[in-house]
């Protein structure tokens, strides 16, 4: 048999495998949409806290006092109900706070005098009570701006570096699909040489004369194609559901196409050392979150400290993020030009296929 057909016939028998075993593959598909889901958890998690509003003053001012707390950034989801209701909410912990305007608070700022603002917080943790205790006096600050009073004495003259805003949770979404790549392409990788062990397969293949790297090349392809599947559904969901359209498809689809290839022969390795797919499946899942978040995935890694960052460079995810980011939404997330990132992508995606086809398959032959 020459090696084309061995290849076929070795990619067919593995989308066989996978197709006797959708069920399986169908769940680590849904995970590529799941993580779509959990890291939009982060931007929503701690924003917009639910805090009570009681306005026993209801002027004009008090109204505008009032547009300035729903204008502070992500900080309060305002409820304007009764004190005895707030008062209950809070003690249950369905609040965060009570914010309250006092009578006479209209009139008090007509005569010059300065207005305690009583607020009750429920300091559950540091975290969620520093985000209110400076997103309040942002928006004290920017009432004060708004009616020149005499006691603001600095104004804030912004010049943004780029000329567009992006969301947070467009950000995080665009990122999770290196996050998919490594999880999806890497398990599938793992079930792919795993399960020669498993199976009792792996002696009769390296008794075979058939070339174990032609055969290993058609298994992975099969891998790598089902993964390429799943992260499609999953940049499907971030364009309808999301609405974040890539600038640049061609570049997104070379950088994705890179990271299926670099993690499925990551997975193959793997599944090849631990010689089990209930084994290599939690442990890729373990490496996951640490390599996501040491990536820039949450906020660009240079801001994270010099230590970091130079550990982020030993992880593909880091050159992925910083290829994606500039794809879809335009931005510049690593201090290496976008170019730089791709060739590392893509690099790191030629050596992983060589060190896989080549080292690997010498190792099944001992």
């Amino acid at each position: 048999m020459n090696g084309w057909h061995l290849f076929k016939a070795s990619a067919a028998l593995e989308a066989a495998i996978l197709r006797a075993n959708r069920g399986f593959v169908i769940l680590t598909a849904l995970a590529a949409v799941n993580f779509l889901a959990m890291v939009s958890l982060f931007g929503l998690t701690g924003a917009y806290a639910p805090v009570a509003l009681i306005d026993h003053d209801g002027s004009a001012y008090s109204k505008q006092f009032i547009d300035a707390l729903n204008n502070a950034h992500h900080s309060f989801a305002l409820k304007f109900i009764n004190v005895e209701e707030a008062d209950a909410k809070l003690s249950s912990g369905r609040l965060a706070g009570i914010i309250t305007i006092p009578q006479g608070f209209g009139a008090q700022i007509d005569s010059g005098a300065t207005i305690p603002i009583d607020i009750q917080i429920d300091n559950v943790n540091v975290d969620l009570t520093n985000d209110m205790q400076r997103a309040l006096p942002a928006a004290i600050v920017s009432f004060g701006k708004q009616h020149g009073f005499p006691g603001v004495r600095v104004a804030v003259v912004e010049h943004d570096v780029i000329d567009h805003d992006t969301g947070y949770i467009p950000y995080l979404v665009v990122s999770a699909l290196a996050l998919d790549a490594l999880v999806i392409a890497g398990i599938l990788g793992a079930m792919a040489t795993a399960r020669e062990w498993e199976r009792k397969t792996a002696k009769l293949l390296r008794l075979s004369p058939a070339s174990l790297r032609v055969v290993l090349a058609g298994k992975l392809a099969v891998a790598a194609a089902v993964a390429a599947m799943a992260l499609a559904v999953a940049l499907l969901a971030i364009v309808l559901v999301y609405g974040v359209v890539p600038v640049a498809p061609f570049t997104t689809a070379l950088a994705l196409a890179a990271c299926v290839a670099i993690f499925t022969c990551l997975g193959a390795w793997i599944g090849a050392l631990l010689k089990r797919t209930l084994a290599a499946v939690p442990l890729l899942f373990g490496l996951a979150m640490p390599l996501y978040v040491d990536s820039g995935a949450l906020e660009p890694t240079r801001f994270d400290g010099h230590a970091i960052w130079i550990i982020a460079h030993f992880s593909p995810i880091y050159y992925a993020v910083g290829v994606l980011e500039w794809a879809f939404h335009g931005l510049r997330v690593t201090p290496e030009p976008i170019w730089v990132d791709m060739m590392v992508l893509l690099a790191l995606a030629v050596i992983a296929a060589m060190l896989t086809l080549g080292s690997l398959s010498k190792a099944g032959r001992r």
